[in-house]
């Protein structure tokens, strides 16, 4: 591993060695070690930091771009995907960082990824195992598509429709029903809306 690729990606993703230590677990000396080239990272070790970067394990090595420092865009940041969230019938919600995915966002701060489970949301291209890119925010306008928790600790993907004092979640797949609601649960925190949909992202 190069250690400039390193340094880049501590810089890309705002990020300090001693974050990066405590979240993978590798040693703060470890890391400087590799500086100083007093060793040499093994696979199992560059694997974690790819994976910890969400970039491939040649990235980590600069095995692409014809020997050169891969670069990322400047504006591509690190989103964390913090669980898993059912485009079907609603699951308990699971908010532990499962990984990282780059989206083109100003702020990581205001964006998470769900990645999704079940079909409900197919005819949008949601299908099972998508990555969704969401803005954090509270409220949605008619139409939007929203992560929402139901009964105050499940939560689910689907379309945000509202008339007069009931709302209606609504699948993109004539094989499910839609989820009726009163605005009363809203107030109650009996559901909520954890932020709008923005992205899809389909791993092949």
């Amino acid at each position: 591993m190069s250690y400039k690729i390193f340094e880049q990606l501590l810089k890309m993703n705002k990020t300090t060695v001693y974050r990066v230590s405590k979240d993978t677990g590798i040693a703060a000396s470890t890391l400087s070690d590799w500086k100083n080239g007093r060793s040499h990272p093994k696979t199992a070790k560059m694997k974690l930091l790819a994976d910890y970067f969400g970039v491939s394990l040649e990235y980590m090595t600069g095995q692409i771009e014809g020997g050169q420092i891969p670069r990322l865009a400047p504006d591509f940041l690190r989103i964390p995907i913090i669980g898993e969230i059912r485009a079907g019938s609603p699951i308990i919600t699971n908010e532990s960082v499962l990984g990282y995915e780059y989206a083109d966002v100003s702020d990581t701060d205001e964006y998470f990824y769900l990645k999704v489970q079940g079909d409900s949301m197919k005819n949008i291209g949601m299908v099972d195992g998508s990555l969704v890119l969401f803005h954090k925010q509270q409220y949605a306008e008619d139409g939007e598509i929203v992560a929402c928790l139901v009964g105050g600790e499940s939560a689910t993907v689907k379309r945000f429709h509202r008339s007069k004092k009931t709302v209606y979640l609504m699948p993109e797949n004539e094989d499910y029903q839609p989820i009726k609601l009163s605005t009363d649960d809203f107030e109650t925190g009996e559901a909520r809306i954890l932020g709008i949909a923005v992205e899809i992202k389909i791993k092949l």
